[in-house]
């Protein structure tokens, strides 16, 4: 799941005078101003124009909305503020998600040469199936101008001889035997990024897919075993392989909006409805199918998950496999129920990445806050908890409360329900207080110490800091809470020929 709509440009109307020459005729097209006072329009339909045109606009367009949100018309202000959040994250998420770009210079290279190379130089993670890689010491050529770093995997894949394999399920560690009893290993589920690029031998098929940035869109091939068709409704689930390049840190695909479809009839259809899904805490009353012994429990949200049960013990059986976090399932509706192939499908998907080391929460004059509980991103709870002046010295006490990393992995679809732990993602940053002095220059405490843990609820950890500061060292004057911060960005797709299974 996982932005740049195409951006256009609204003219503005000049007429200049040239050599005595007749005025030009002034444009049709409206300025920004005019665009933006539209928007309150006592008409509907001359409101919702001004707001497409406005999208229309792209970059733009952004600061006429800035000052429309302060109007005092409501209509202007809300309809501006969406359009500017919008535009806004088109922005931020093209400055994010540009793609890397290699020029490729391999002539006559041994195949493991020239595959360590591509793995250094892209940042991918591209593994390779010996069992099934054909010649390993043959030699490749493969000379390129400057490619965004998907269309230089493909361009070196179709040169050597190389196929990309796409997997639905990854496999788990196995149970070990512990004496008495068995040890199943606590599972990490890796982020998108991390799941290998698998390469075997073979013809490339180059997959419809938009390979523009640094995150590839594709559409996985016919015979891929999870595709699903309703006969006859025009229902399908399509699934997308949406793969970001290290160094993103890329959460989770968050969604996928369809804006176009076009079947091969030339008929237009759209999104489909995602099947109902049983929430974690619905997990008391999902049904057994077959009763509790050999019977198989669903539940889970995003992919879901299942828990199978020994016909013999009734004892747990754990799962050998898990989704690949790639692969995303998109329900689509098309309106020619016999299609055989999707001309053209467009939109976007929306991706959770983590901005690492980010300012959160700043207090000025922590003196007068004492007790105050300030927010930040993320349910992130700042407060400081005790401020005390004394002959020695400064004794302060701050108290941190975020989410654990347990919760946020169970909102992206596994463990469900605690049927299956989850360590905790690599990489997570918590957050951290920094101290300023009334001149801005960083204090370090004299003595500190602090404790984490677990709130009641089980999905909030606590961190307590105890700090003691010297007298000569002065008062803190300011703390800034420092951290990741979560941002959504905007993958847009264009997909052509896209075949149904």
């Amino acid at each position: 799941m996982k932005l740049f709509a195409t951006v256009g440009i609204v003219g503005l109307a000049v007429s200049i005078a040239v050599g005595g020459s007749e005025p030009a005729p002034a444009s049709s097209t409206p300025l920004l101003s005019e665009l933006v006072f539209q928007l309150g329009a006592e008409d509907f339909r001359e409101r919702e124009n001004a707001a497409a045109a406005l999208e229309k606009a792209g970059e733009a367009a952004i600061p006429a909305l800035r000052e429309a949100v302060k109007s005092e018309n409501p209509e202007v202000r809300q309809r501006a503020a969406a359009i500017l959040f919008k535009l806004q994250r088109a922005v931020n998420s093209s400055e994010k998600l540009s793609a890397k770009k290699l020029t490729l210079n391999y002539k006559n290279a041994p195949l493991g040469h020239a595959i360590t190379d591509l793995r250094t130089r892209s940042g991918l993670n591209i593994a390779i199936d010996p069992s099934r890689l054909g010649d390993p010491l043959r030699k490749v050529t493969c000379v390129t101008g400057e490619l965004p770093v998907w269309e230089a995997l493909d361009a070196f894949c179709a040169a050597a001889g190389l196929k990309e394999e796409f997997r639905p399920e990854l496999e788990l560690p196995k149970m070990q035997n512990r004496g008495r009893g068995y040890l199943m290993p606590q599972t990490q589920v890796p982020n998108a990024d991390s799941v290998p690029i698998v390469l075997v031998g073979g013809k490339l098929s180059r997959l419809p897919g938009d390979r523009r940035t640094a995150v590839r869109v594709l559409v996985l091939p016919r015979s891929f075993p999870s595709h699903r068709v309703s006969l006859g409704t025009g229902e399908i689930t399509l699934c997308f392989d949406i793969t970001p390049t290290p160094g993103l840190n890329w959460q989770d695909a968050t969604s996928v909006k369809i804006t176009k479809l076009v079947d091969d009839a030339g008929r237009f259809g759209g999104a489909g409805s995602p099947k109902p899904e049983i929430a974690p805490s619905d997990i008391d009353n999902v049904m057994v199918l077959g009763g509790l012994r050999g019977g198989v429990v669903f539940a889970g949200p995003g992919v879901g998950g299942a828990m199978r049960f020994d016909p013999q013990t009734g004892a747990p059986i754990y799962p050998d496999s898990m989704p690949n976090p790639r692969v995303i399932p998109v329900p689509l509706k098309l309106a020619t129920p016999t299609a055989r192939s999707i001309k053209r499908l467009e939109g976007s998907v929306l991706g959770e990445i983590t901005l690492t080391n980010q300012t959160l929460i700043t207090v000025n004059e922590p003196k007068k806050h004492i007790g105050t509980v300030f927010e930040g991103p993320g349910s992130l709870q700042f407060t400081i908890a005790s401020l005390v002046e004394t002959k020695q010295g400064t004794d302060i006490q701050l108290v941190l409360e975020y989410p654990s990393p347990w919760s946020v992995g169970a909102r992206r679809g596994w463990n469900p329900g605690g049927v299956w732990p989850e360590a905790p993602r690599p990489g997570n940053q918590t957050p951290t207080v920094q101290v300023y002095d009334a001149a801005g220059k960083s204090m370090s405490a004299s003595t500190a110490s602090g404790f984490t843990d677990v709130l009641g609820d089980g999905q909030t950890m606590q961190y307590r800091l105890n700090w003691t500061f010297r007298k000569e060292a002065g008062t803190p004057a300011k703390f800034v809470v420092v951290g990741p911060r979560p941002m959504i960005v905007e993958v847009p797709f264009v997909l052509e020929n896209v075949p149904l299974p």
